[in-house]
């Protein structure tokens, strides 16, 4: 008969477990909290436990390519000694920087090296404890990163098999010192501007269901904590000034439409959406005076923002935090967006192109019209039936504005493309040697990365250490 009593409390402990799941009472959170760490690990468990390859490391070389490789598709383009600024990461360039690999290098057209920021012994991330997940540094890797006249170089860091993913962001000096780094959840891609203020992306933990202003809509999340884009403005020495929320700037401005993505017309309201990443922002550019006196829809201190989630780029003001131009539909999963001074933003648009080219395309949208005209590649090019990045992309504008830097993260290849014509000028691979790093069954060697950050460099106030530490 003992075994009743404890039958009665197993059975008012899963009704108090649904009910307080239902309720969100105590411990629902923290089984919440488990659930999201849980996830994450179990999305990624193959690769973490079967593969073990290097963060940023895409496939094995499929080609006889060794090393960092460039192709000139068209010769003469460009000062041969044009520097070209690239984002690095684990075990890369370890011919230049042994221990770990480079975080970050200038190279000439040519692929010579010019400079190298080297990771070194002392790793920027190793046992951080503000995530879940595997947080260890081999799990981390940079994304967004600028580097300044001076040498300074400041990188923002997302992790692989973590929640969130958003880590934060760190600045070293030319010589690869650490200066100071931030935990602040920040991730992708940011602006500095004139005053060396940061304009980045960032992640806040939102309760859920999050009510959407004032209407019958509201976005819910199985784990529990919503993971809520907002905008930080950060100091030059990383200190946080101001958040601006996304969501609340979005609903604030009536553009409820926007976040809300699914259709329940004939549920009972509220009606909710379960998504627990329900924007993406994954850019923010500020908007100088200068550039917002070439066009009547941008403002001096707009923030050009991409939100993957909504297919949608728009502006909100940092002072005021109101919305004001906003294109949505017209792209599919996009990044990068880049205002180019004379009335239209261009944009990598991840899966809005056609199939036989392999679905990413280049656009330019008129701030005017809405119109879209297609860069790279042109719709009548049948030849080219390979550019596609499903996740991630990045576009770096030449200071002329004639030509740019297109990275398809996921292929680990920048193409550089004539914005006039959409003509393939020049084309960079990612690829390094990881031999005594991972093991390949094949036998190869050289293993192509991600490209993340790729942009021109064209302003150098220090003494180079033409790669040698």
């Amino acid at each position: 008969m003992a075994i009743l009593p404890v039958l009665a409390l197993c059975f008012l402990a899963l009704i108090y477990g649904a009910v307080s799941v239902h309720m969100r009472w105590w411990p629902s959170q923290l089984v919440a909290d488990a659930g999201n760490a849980a996830m994450a690990l179990w999305s990624v468990r193959s690769e973490e436990f079967e593969k073990n390859w290097p963060t940023s490391m895409e496939y094995f070389e499929p080609t006889e390519h060794r090393g960092l490789t460039v192709i000139d598709h068209v010769a003469g383009v460009g000062n041969p000694a044009e520097l070209i600024f690239v984002d690095g990461g684990s075990q890369q360039l370890r011919n230049h920087c042994p221990e770990n690999g480079c975080i970050a290098w200038l190279m000439e057209r040519s692929g010579r090296i010019r400079h190298v920021w080297n990771i070194g012994p002392q790793l920027t991330w190793d046992g951080v404890d503000h995530i879940e997940g595997f947080s260890g540094a081999e799990n981390i890797y940079s994304v967004g990163a600028h580097p300044f006249p001076n040498g300074d170089l400041l990188v923002t860091y997302q992790g692989r098999s973590t929640y969130p993913y958003g880590i934060g962001i760190a600045k070293f000096d030319k010589d690869s010192n650490l200066l100071w780094k931030k935990p602040n959840f920040a991730h992708h891609w940011f602006t500095v501007d004139d005053d060396g203020l940061i304009y980045v992306p960032a992640f806040a933990a939102a309760q859920a269901p999050h009510q959407l202003g004032d209407t019958n809509l509201q976005i819910d999340c199985r784990g529990g904590l919503l993971q809520e884009d907002v905008i930080l403005v950060l100091s030059p020495d990383g200190e946080e000034l101001e958040r601006i929320s996304v969501l609340d700037a979005l609903t604030e401005a009536g553009y409820a439409g926007v976040v809300y993505q699914a259709i329940y017309s004939d549920r009972a309201l509220p009606l909710t959406w379960t998504e627990c990443d329900p924007t993406h922002l994954n850019d923010v550019r500020y908007i100088s005076a200068d550039v917002a006196a070439t066009t009547p829809h941008l403002n001096e201190g707009d923030l050009l923002i991409s939100l993957r989630s909504n297919n949608a780029l728009l502006t909100i003001n940092k002072d005021t935090r109101k919305v004001g131009w906003v294109s949505t539909g017209r792209t599919a999963l996009q990044h990068s967006p880049r205002y180019m001074g004379d009335n239209t933003v261009l944009a990598f648009d991840n899966l809005g192109g056609r199939e036989a080219q392999g679905g990413t395309r280049v656009v330019r949208i008129d701030m005017t019209t809405d119109d879209v005209d297609v860069i790279y590649p042109r719709p009548e090019d049948s030849a080219t039936t390979d550019v596609l990045s499903q996740t991630g992309g990045h576009i770096g504008v030449h200071p002329s504005g004639t030509r740019a830097l297109v990275s398809l993260t996921h292929q680990g290849r920048t193409v550089e493309v004539d914005l006039q014509t959409g003509q393939p000028l020049w084309e960079y691979l990612n690829i390094h040697d990881v031999s005594g790093v991972v093991a390949d069954p094949d036998g190869r060697t050289q293993a192509r990365f991600a490209t993340q950050t790729v942009v021109y460099f064209d302003t150098a106030d220090f003494e180079f250490n033409e790669g040698k530490l």
